[in-house]
C-alpha cells in the first residue's frame, strides 16, 4: 500500500460528510416550518405560491365583504318590512274609515292613528342604518360591494344602491285627504314590495358568490399546497436517509485519517 501527502480520500469524504450534514439540516427546517420551497431553491415555485397566497387572501376578504353586504340588506328589508306592516294597517284603517257607520270621534281617532303609522314609515326611513350607512334615505342610492379579489369592476364589484333608494311618506303618496288614497296604499305597497323583491334577488346572487369565492379559496390552497407544503413522509425519509450518511461518511473520515497517519511511522 502506497501513502500520499494529501489524502484525497479524507477530502471526498470530508465533502461528503458536509453534504449530507447540509441536506439533514435542510430536511430539519421544512419539517420544522412545514414548507418546502424557499427563494433559493425555487424561484419560480415561490413566484407562483405567493402567487396564490395574494389570490387566496383576496378570495378570502371578498368572502367577507359579500357576507357584510348580505347583513346589510338583511338590515334594508327588515326597514322595508317595517314599512309595509305600517302601510298594510293605514289601508285597513282607511277602508274603516270610508264606513259611514262611524262617527265624528271615530273618525278622528282612525285619522290620528294614521298619522302615526305615517310619521313611522319616516322614522324608520331615517333610522334604517348599518355600520353608520343610512339605507333607506337616498344617501346610499350610489353603494357598491367589492366582492372579487380582483381590480376590474365589472367582475369584482356589485351596485346595491338601486334597491335602496329614499322611501318616504309623500314619495309614496301617503295623503290621507287625497280622494284616491286607498289606491295610492296599493301603489304604496306595490313599490315596498317591488324593492323588497329586489333587495331579496341581490341577496341571492351574493349567497352564489359566497359559495364561489369559497370553492375557488379552497381550490387556490389546494394547488398552492402542493407547491408550498412539505410532504412529511418523504422528508422523514430523507432525514434519515441523510444521517445515516452522516454517520457513515464521519465513521469512514476517522478510518482515513487513521490511515493516513500511518505515514507518520514511516518516516
Amino acid at each position: 500500500m502506497s501513502f500520499e501527502i494529501t489524502d484525497t480520500t479524507s477530502l471526498i469524504l470530508q465533502n461528503s460528510l458536509a453534504e449530507a450534514t447540509k441536506n439533514a439540516e435542510r430536511s430539519m427546517i421544512r419539517l420544522s416550518h412545514g414548507e418546502q420551497t424557499e427563494a433559493v431553491e425555487n424561484a419560480a415555485n415561490m413566484l407562483i405560491a405567493e402567487g396564490m397566497e395574494s389570490e387566496r387572501r383576496g378570495a378570502i376578504q371578498a368572502a367577507q365583504n359579500v357576507q357584510t353586504g348580505l347583513n346589510m340588506l338583511s338590515t334594508a328589508e327588515s326597514g322595508l318590512s317595517s314599512m309595509s306592516d305600517n302601510v298594510q294597517r293605514i289601508r285597513e284603517l282607511a277602508l274603516q274609515r270610508e264606513n259611514d257607520t262611524l262617527g265624528d270621534e271615530g273618525k278622528a281617532a282612525i285619522d290620528s292613528e294614521i298619522d302615526q303609522l305615517t310619521q313611522e314609515i319616516d322614522r324608520v326611513a331615517k333610522s334604517t342604518s348599518f355600520s353608520d350607512q343610512k339605507l333607506l334615505d337616498g344617501s346610499s342610492s350610489e353603494l357598491t360591494l367589492q366582492i372579487g379579489a380582483g381590480s376590474d369592476p365589472d367582475t369584482n364589484s356589485l351596485k346595491v344602491g338601486d334597491s335602496m333608494g329614499a322611501v318616504s311618506s309623500s314619495g309614496l303618496g301617503l295623503d290621507r285627504n287625497a280622494p284616491d288614497f286607498i289606491d295610492r296604499l296599493d301603489n304604496a305597497l306595490s313599490t315596498i314590495n317591488s324593492r323588497r323583491s329586489e333587495i331579496g334577488a341581490m341577496s341571492g346572487r351574493l349567497e352564489s358568490a359566497v359559495s364561489s369565492l369559497q370553492v375557488q379559496t379552497e381550490n387556490i390552497t389546494a394547488s398552492q399546497s402542493l407547491i408550498r407544503d412539505v410532504d412529511i413522509a418523504t422528508e422523514v425519509s430523507n432525514l434519515t436517509q441523510n444521517q445515516i450518511l452522516q454517520d457513515a461518511s464521519g465513521s469512514l473520515l476517522v478510518q482515513a485519517n487513521q490511515s493516513a497517519s500511518i505515514a507518520n511511522l514511516l518516516i
